[in-house]
């Protein structure tokens, strides 16, 4: 008789070449000897049947992976619960699993936050608050954590007023502090709700609250996406007021926005007076000046990637805007700075490659291209459309 593992093996196979439900036939064969699949075997089992539409059976093998003793992710939750979302009569599919899952372990605020979780995924916010009531009538007081979930249920489905009424309750019973205010004004920015957000953003500074970095990238780049250069560039202030320094994702949307539009530039300009030369931002100006094409670098500064070090910490985007940048101008300098970026470790994506091409056929340099293109390809990466339509 075949080994556990050898069922195991046998059993991922299946689900992996969407054969989920011979897979379960041989679960089912492993339970009538007596056999425990091992967790990930239930994990492929489950998503397997959660891309079949069939969340009814992937609720079954949730329940029976515990009964088991192996423990499931939140994730597995909001998998299984998104599918029994989307199938009918799925009120009473959610319940069923959640009475049964309170039935296979001793209730907590762990497995409530679960299905409140995987409802606000769904985009089912108000089966999501009738399990945050569920669990408050039970005796079980919901945490922090419990709220979160809650305001970005409300959020993510775009119940603006549900949220702001929701918050307005808590003050009532918790001090309001960063992380309520940052998943506020991080799921308004994820609406397109940047009035509101910056409202919460003066509230949270007024009290004294720090805002996290999350707060002022979405802020900024909603902003920046709006054409509120200003109110950017404001947030850009404020940000260094309260000591956050600039991250990458902050940096890369200035400078990607730079080379869209001079406005940035002028709104930099326009608010920065002063500036610090001892800040992170200290060299922005001149980056955004020089991205928007307004500002002449130097001849002296060799290396445009360590001005920007000066600023914010290098991601694979930055080189990417770079290449961009300088491809624009000057080929040879663009593959100059493409081999220094892999020599630092940077691994070249499919905006990388596209850029280059894109780059030497504006230039005229077909051959060039042709020779990116076939590296692109080799790293099994594809022109975008725009890229095509130059080709």
């Amino acid at each position: 008789m075949p080994s556990g593992s050898t069922y195991d093996k046998f059993i991922t196979t299946l689900c992996r070449t969407k054969r989920v439900e011979d897979g379960y036939l041989i679960h089912g064969e492993l339970n009538r000897i007596n056999k425990v699949a091992r967790k990930s075997t239930y994990f492929n089992l489950i998503h397997g049947f959660n891309q079949s539409s069939r969340g009814d059976i992937a609720a079954r093998l949730l329940i029976e992976m515990q009964e088991k003793g192996h423990s499931p992710t939140r994730n597995l939750f909001r998998g299984v619960i998104c599918c029994l979302c989307d199938m009918e009569n799925p009120d009473k599919q959610f319940f069923n699993l959640l009475e049964l899952q309170l039935c296979c372990r001793e209730p907590s605020c762990q497995i409530y936050n679960f299905f409140i979780y995987g409802a606000g995924h769904a985009k089912r916010p108000d089966l999501a608050r009738q399990v945050y009531e569920t669990m408050q009538r039970s005796g079980i007081e919901p945490n922090l954590r419990s709220d979160v979930l809650m305001l970005q249920s409300y959020l993510r489905s775009e119940r603006i007023s549900d949220a702001l009424n929701f918050f307005n309750d808590l003050h009532q019973r918790r001090e309001m502090g960063r992380r309520l205010y940052s998943t506020m004004i991080v799921g308004l920015c994820k609406v397109k709700r940047a009035d509101i957000a910056l409202d919460f953003l003066k509230e949270m500074r007024e009290k004294g609250v720090v805002p996290s970095d999350d707060c002022y990238e979405f802020l900024i780049q909603l902003s920046c996406w709006n054409q509120g250069y200003h109110i950017a560039v404001n947030l850009i202030n404020d940000l260094e007021k309260v000591g956050r320094h600039i991250t990458s994702f902050t940096g890369n949307i200035l400078l990607l926005h730079s080379l869209k539009s001079q406005e940035l530039y002028e709104a930099w300009v326009q608010l920065r007076q002063v500036p610090n030369e001892k800040s992170d931002s200290s060299m922005l100006g001149l980056l955004i000046g020089a991205f928007s094409g307004r500002v002449r670098l130097s001849q002296d500064i060799e290396n445009l990637e360590e001005v920007i070090e000066k600023c914010f910490p290098l991601d694979v985007y930055t080189y990417n805007l770079l290449l961009r940048r300088l491809s624009e101008t000057n080929m040879d300098r663009a593959c100059a700075l493409f081999n220094k970026m892999c020599q630092k470790g940077y691994e070249p994506n499919r905006w990388t490659y596209d850029t280059l091409v894109q780059g030497f056929l504006k230039h005229g340099r077909t051959s060039e291209a042709r020779r990116w293109l076939e590296v692109m390809y080799r790293n099994r990466f594809h022109p975008t459309e725009r890229t095509k339509l130059l080709i």
